[in-house]
């Protein structure tokens, strides 16, 4: 039974004929959440483990076709302390528009700041690499693994994350 369902899935997949909407002037809604492994290293040689989830909503504009420019937001739980941030982000998709299956990487900055102080202030920069699935002209499904480099005052931090996102691609009138 559950091989028939798996067969099935697969061959829906595979069977889809959509028409992604990564093309000039169209819009792209969304967001993606990462789990983080990440190690801490303080100027002092101590080094901090820990674990946190993310999430992050987007907006973005293709600029050109197969290539958008956005903006996000940046929420996570970070050792007992809330933060948020802003973001700016590219993003390439390799192949070509009417494709099912496609291929991006994405480049991104983030600003974050601690609820509670306000005053501890974290930059992150981060390359991502990963595939998206279009069910149709408009959702998409996206998997890919990013590192990040963040910035603190006195300790920096480097992260290996797996990312799952999903996009609404919006067309315009």
């Amino acid at each position: 039974m559950k091989k028939t369902i798996y067969n099935t899935i697969l061959i829906c997949i595979f069977s889809l004929t959509a028409h992604s909407q990564i093309t000039e002037g169209n819009w792209m809604v969304g967001g993606m959440g990462d789990y983080i492994n990440e190690t801490t290293t303080f100027d002092n040689g101590t080094k901090l483990k820990y674990e946190v989830i993310t999430v992050k909503p987007n907006i973005g504009y293709f600029i050109k076709d197969k290539f958008a420019v956005g903006i996000s937001l940046r929420f996570y739980n970070h050792i007992n302390a809330y933060r948020y941030g802003v973001g700016l982000f590219t993003r390439y998709y390799f192949l070509e528009t009417e494709k099912v299956f496609n291929l991006f990487t994405q480049i991104h900055y983030d600003y974050v700041t601690n609820i509670l102080d306000g005053a501890t202030n974290t930059q992150f920069f981060g390359v991502k690499i990963g595939q998206v699935v279009f069910f149709n002209s408009s959702v998409s499904l996206e998997f890919a693994f990013e590192y990040e480099k963040g910035i603190l005052l006195n300790a920096s931090s480097d992260a290996f994350k797996a990312v799952i996102g999903f996009q609404i691609h919006l067309e315009r009138k």
